[in-house]
């Protein structure tokens, strides 16, 4: 029988030695600023308590806190958490920064929001993981997520090179089918967060709001 959970503990343990290799250097990666796309949209939400999964280097982490938000960020990267926590501090916020497999976060925590940028897990894994997520939001929590389709496969501006790691509107709508879809859209877009994420990019957008009881 094919264990899910094994899957993903597998590839948990692949990319932490991947990502503390990258993280590892004085250079913020992927940049010290937030995502674009998210910065947009927390600034139109309320503040309350956001769930940043895949949180890196801690760039969304520390805007949303510096935005009144009360931050639970994990990775699976040790090297990652030191810069996050580096940052928070010397922004002057706080930040929970937790180093977890992303199958093994306690998805029985409540919160407003969600957020996801860039995260890519192989499908069964990445399916379990979207369906924990979903059941940690309160009714009428957001979700906000930018990561790249399937078409950037033919670019070099970031991103997977399996295009089993890639997304596709039709996966993200799937995979959320129980909330509602506020907004989901493809566009290409120029990206500048530090040196791995660079030049035109083909992203997949959206936005989705958990279904109230």
């Amino acid at each position: 029988m094919f264990n899910k959970h094994a899957c993903g503990l597998k590839y948990d343990h692949y990319t932490m030695s991947f990502w503390d290799k990258r993280y590892n250097t004085t250079t913020y990666v992927y940049g010290s600023e937030p995502n674009l796309f998210f910065r947009e949209h927390l600034e139109r939400m309320s503040p309350g308590s956001i769930l940043l999964p895949g949180e890196g280097e801690g760039r969304n982490a520390v805007f949303a806190a510096q935005s009144g938000w009360k931050v639970t960020a994990f990775d699976t990267s040790a090297e990652g958490r030191k810069k996050a926590l580096r940052l928070a501090a010397k922004n002057k916020v706080s930040i929970r920064y937790d180093l977890l497999p992303y199958l093994e976060f306690d998805h029985k925590v409540i919160y407003d929001a969600a957020g996801l940028f860039f995260t890519h897990q192989p499908p069964e894994m990445r399916k379990r993981f979207h369906l924990n997520l979903q059941q940690s939001l309160k009714p009428g929590g957001i979700i906000l997520i930018e990561t790249f389709h399937k078409d950037q496969i033919f670019r070099d501006s970031g991103g997977p090179r399996d295009e089993d790691l890639l997304f596709s509107e039709e996966e993200l709508r799937e995979d959320f089918s129980d909330m509602e879809v506020v907004e989901l859209q493809t566009v290409t877009r120029h990206l500048d967060e530090g040196p791995f994420h660079q030049g035109e990019a083909v992203v997949v957008q959206m936005v989705a709001r958990k279904k109230k009881l």
